[in-house]
């Protein structure tokens, strides 16, 4: 090597160096950040395109499921769902041809005892639900759930014409038609009796369920619930919404103003759903009792049972309780705050 190129290279020697040194630093700064959330050898840029993914992902919305309490227009949103092919309700357990669901998820056979918690489970709040069945028959795991609620004092109209479970229900087997269901009267004296037998027997599992640790074992004979807290029909609604203190269902919807409420609640969880016409609507909707009774001819011990019953639904979801009877002014819809 000439002594001309010699002195070039001491020349250059420290620039090397301090190259190389730079570059070392580099490596040993990028490694220390990866170490320090515990991902080893990764670059600096990965690790920041790693944590945009895991806040991007936890800010996602989970996947929607829908609670379905009675009469609050659950036919329609199971219907809705099955059109883009949403399995919601009790479309989970079983084929409903009326709905469009034709692919449950989940096995269902229907006990032959009445149970508060296994008769219907599409009808049973998730909190107790989740007591009563194991984890592959539970649908609502790692969910964001939402559920339609309804001013009391309209729902027990409802509950009244109901085809299974109201008043000379035409679905059930050997109802004799015998009296004006149109009367208010007859309704009335229906609603009384009603909601006086399903407050009894909740006060009754309630009892069972606080001297118990472990969920009770059921089978025919053997502590049966009774029939008319079985089917779940007028279950105050906050059963469902609420377990103590804490929410379990995150997004209520107000029967009241369902239709806007619902497109908005798709709109956030990115969902084409859309609810059908009012006049097919529901699996078995009836449009033709031009004389059907109304909230408004509820009497004044039909309101008193009501409000006594009802009570936490009226606290919880803002519907307005009255007293004895409804003044011209009185709107179904629920206070927002």
């Amino acid at each position: 090597m000439s002594i001309k190129l010699i002195k070039i290279f001491l020349f250059l020697l420290p620039a090397l160096l301090l190259f190389q040194a730079f570059a070392l630093f580099g490596r040993r700064h990028n490694d220390g950040i990866a170490d320090q959330i515990k991902i080893p050898g990764v670059g600096y840029s990965d690790v920041k395109g790693q944590k945009e993914m895991e806040i991007n992902k936890s800010s996602e919305p989970k996947r929607l499921e829908f609670v379905h309490i009675t009469k609050t227009g659950g036919s329609a949103i199971e219907k809705a769902g099955a059109k883009v092919n949403i399995i919601w309700g009790a479309c989970h357990y079983m084929n409903i041809t009326e709905v469009g669901c034709m692919a449950p998820d989940l096995q269902y056979t229907a006990p032959n005892f009445q149970s508060y918690a296994l008769t219907s489970p599409w009808h049973t709040p998730p909190k107790l639900l989740r007591k009563y069945v194991n984890k592959k028959q539970y649908p609502y795991d790692d969910t964001d759930l939402f559920a339609v609620v309804r001013n009391p004092y309209d729902r027990i109209i409802s509950e009244y014409y109901c085809p299974w479970l109201g008043f000379q229900a035409k679905f059930r087997k050997d109802t004799v038609h015998e009296k004006d269901p149109n009367d208010p009267s007859v309704m009335n004296a229906w609603v009384q009796s009603m909601v006086t037998r399903l407050s009894e027997a909740m006060e009754e599992f309630k009892k069972i369920q606080n001297e118990n640790v472990k969920p009770k074992v059921q089978s025919k004979d053997v502590n049966e619930d009774r029939y008319v807290l079985a089917q779940k029909h007028y279950v105050n609604q906050a059963e469902y919404a609420y377990d103590g203190d804490k929410v379990v269902i995150k997004n209520v919807v107000h029967y009241e103003n369902l239709s806007k409420e619902f497109m908005a609640l798709m709109k956030r969880y990115d969902i084409e759903a859309s609810l059908p016409p009012k006049e097919i609507s529901g699996t078995y909707t009836d449009t033709k009792n031009s004389e059907r009774l109304t909230y408004r001819a509820l009497d004044a011990k039909s309101i008193k049972i009501i409000n006594d019953f009802a009570k936490p639904d009226f606290e919880k979801f803002g519907y307005e309780m009255i007293k004895d009877r409804f003044d011209k002014n009185y709107s179904l819809k629920a206070k927002m705050e």
